[in-house]
């Protein structure tokens, strides 16, 4: 797994008989996917007799897939779950009864007994002779040696045989997939008789008691800056640089922007503390400091205070837990473990099943609510649908950075939409690291340009937390994300965003009857996820389109600004703003950076864009 901030660890794919340990592990070496090709997505509609069975399910794909036919081939249920458009399945393919790795097919059930979408990792085995003669995998050298190159502390070692197919050697043959765990870390490896085969760092880094108390406490909400209207560092909107980090001391600015929240706790012998049955603080990683407690039902500190970043967490994941139950999800329904310093680095990490350990180096993660809900989104899509561990494919981690990013952007955006479009607002954009963005118009597959760590896990995630936020801004908070959630529990371990936008289709569909189709296949068209839909209209992002000239203009509204690109190469465009009562306000010749008007007061405007002799127009809503 990759670092979902600033900081990288390698990860190596080895296919060779020895394992180089001089110079340690590189940075910013990119993770190599362990299979070649992506799934086999089938967006076709079965009929089953009951989608709620697995063994109907089962039954069901054995015939439907080719490669699952053949008696040395069977299937093995390994998760399921329930959502409000329907039912979740994930099955592995087994040879003579032993799981084979990265063989998963997803089966996603409607409420209504129709299978919307199947997504195949198996292999063809018919030619497959394994040698199953066992082993021990502690006392393969190479993988001794990787132990004590990673961990210097007391380790968990857990295996299961596994068959896993080398694309290097082409050939399968019998493996442990072992999951080392200590205090300080985890990783997986697939150990074969001779060689490791595959590994990963087993985090996602940036990456108890029933409440039954009613207490307040100090929190940004959900960081100074939104709430200041400022940005990090230097003079914008008539603030000056007072706002920037100063070492986490405590600055009269800084701490106005803290405000009183009431929330649950647990009460017990006098004593309140910040725990509940799904949100426990506990001591992680290297921490010794312990959550903070209260004699009184008062949890007030300032930023510089251990306590601040300990209210801060527990207020906003109860916020966010709360948010998805009462949508009607169960992915938040099961208790996760946090600490606010379990590290001093400027970093975190989420750790399967149920852990999250947040950093205090640079701004301290829990200063930043963003930063919270990032971590806690994934979390909830382990829960919604186990596919984004050890094995799936980097484009599939990618959408879980995405939609961890989509995640923490809609909630603070929930709460104050200045400044929107940066995630990590606080955290980062500064002098400790670069921070992302959620507004990006890159069209898949293109990588994004900014800011430069968008490689490894993490090239597609702006791609795919911007086309989400687009479709925030069209359809509202509320239907955006439930779609959102909903397709949480359909994405298998090895697909693309293209085949993940169908999903969140297919849930337009199912759970509002297809209301927002055309609004979604657009803007996901915008970002090179979806074709047009016949019978769809072409609109701008954001507004509707007020002409039916050619569509040579890729359009993209925000509250506070757009952007205009066009569809061919090297064509050159202009740019004109109108107020509703055709007044010319301003022009723009030939630009395709986002254009951010902070002259205009807030209120509705004509844009018209031309190339060539044709015209385009677009009504666009300005929000300050």
């Amino acid at each position: 797994m990759v670092i979902r901030r600033k900081l990288f660890s390698s990860v190596i794919f080895m296919a060779i008989a020895s394992f180089a340990l001089a110079g340690g592990h590189a940075p910013f070496a990119e993770q190599k996917d362990f299979k070649s090709t992506t799934s086999r997505a089938d967006m076709g509609s079965y009929a089953v007799s009951d989608g709620s069975n697995a063994e109907v399910i089962a039954v069901f794909i054995q015939k439907h897939i080719a490669n699952l036919q053949g008696k040395e081939s069977g299937v093995k249920l390994t998760y399921a779950t329930r959502s409000l458009g329907g039912y979740h399945y994930t099955f592995t393919q087994t040879y003579h009864g032993t799981p084979i790795f990265s063989s998963d097919i997803m089966v996603n059930v409607t409420r209504n007994n129709r299978i919307n979408s199947i997504f195949d990792d198996s292999y063809d085995v018919s030619q497959w002779r394994v040698n199953m003669n066992d082993f021990d995998y502690r006392s393969v050298a190479v993988y001794q040696t990787y132990v004590r190159q990673y961990f210097s502390d007391e380790v968990v070692q857990t295996g299961n045989q596994v068959i896993a197919f080398d694309e290097n050697a082409n050939s399968a043959e019998l493996c442990y997939q072992v999951n080392l765990k200590s205090k300080n870390g985890t990783r997986n490896v697939l150990v074969a008789k001779d060689r490791i085969l595959y590994e990963q760092d087993g985090a996602k880094y940036k990456a108890a008691a029933v409440p039954d108390s009613l207490v307040t406490g100090m929190v940004f909400r959900p960081d100074p800056l939104t709430t200041a209207h400022v940005k990090y560092y230097g003079s914008y909107m008539g603030h000056d640089s007072a706002y920037q980090n100063f070492n986490n001391a405590d600055t009269p600015q800084l701490n106005l922007q803290r405000i009183s929240v009431p929330f649950y706790a647990n009460y017990n012998a006098g004593i309140f503390s910040l725990s509940n049955q799904y949100i426990q603080l506990q001591m992680l990683g290297s921490n010794t400091v312990p959550p903070v407690t209260s004699a009184t039902p008062t949890f007030n500190y300032t930023r510089s205070q251990l306590g601040f970043i300990d209210v801060m967490l527990f207020y906003h994941l109860n916020e966010m837990r709360n948010y998805v139950h009462g949508l009607g999800f169960n992915m938040a329904d099961t208790l996760v473990m946090v600490d606010s310093h379990a590290t001093s680095a400027d970093n975190d990490m989420f750790i399967e099943p149920n852990s999250i350990n947040y950093g205090t180096g640079g701004v301290p993660d829990c200063q930043d609510a963003d930063v919270i809900i990032h971590e806690y989104t994934h979390f909830l899509s382990h829960n919604a649908n186990h596919s984004a561990g050890f094995g799936s494919s980097s484009q599939r981690q990618s959408i879980d950075e995405g939609v961890a990013d989509y995640n923490a952007a809609s909630y603070s955006a929930g709460i104050d939409t200045f400044g929107w479009n940066r995630m990590f607002s606080w955290d980062g954009h500064n002098e400790y690291w670069g921070g992302r963005f959620v507004d990006d118009m890159t069209v898949y597959p293109a990588m994004p340009s900014r800011p430069a760590d968008l490689f490894g896990y993490y090239k597609y995630a702006t791609t795919w937390a911007s086309a989400l936020m687009q479709i925030w801004w069209d359809i509202g908070k509320g239907p955006a994300d439930t779609l959102f959630f909903e397709t949480m529990y359909g994405i298998a371990s090895n697909v693309t965003l293209p085949d993940v936008a169908q999903v969140y289709i297919k849930a337009d569909s199912s759970l509002y009857g297809g209301k927002y189709h055309c609004r979604i296949v657009q803007d996901f068209r915008d970002h090179g996820l979806a074709s047009d839909s016949a019978g769809c209209a072409i609109y701008g992002v954001g507004v509707k389109d007020v002409s039916d000239q050619t569509d040579f203009v890729r359009f993209t509204s925000y509250p506070d600004g757009f952007r205009a690109e066009p569809v061919a190469a090297n064509t050159s465009i202009d740019i004109t703003v109108y107020d509703i009562a055709g007044q010319r306000l301003s022009s723009y010749h030939n630009i395709t950076t986002e254009i951010r008007p902070d002259q205009l007061p807030a209120g509705i405007y004509i844009i018209d864009v031309s190339a060539s002799g044709a015209h385009k127009g677009y009504k666009w809503g300005l929000v300050k």
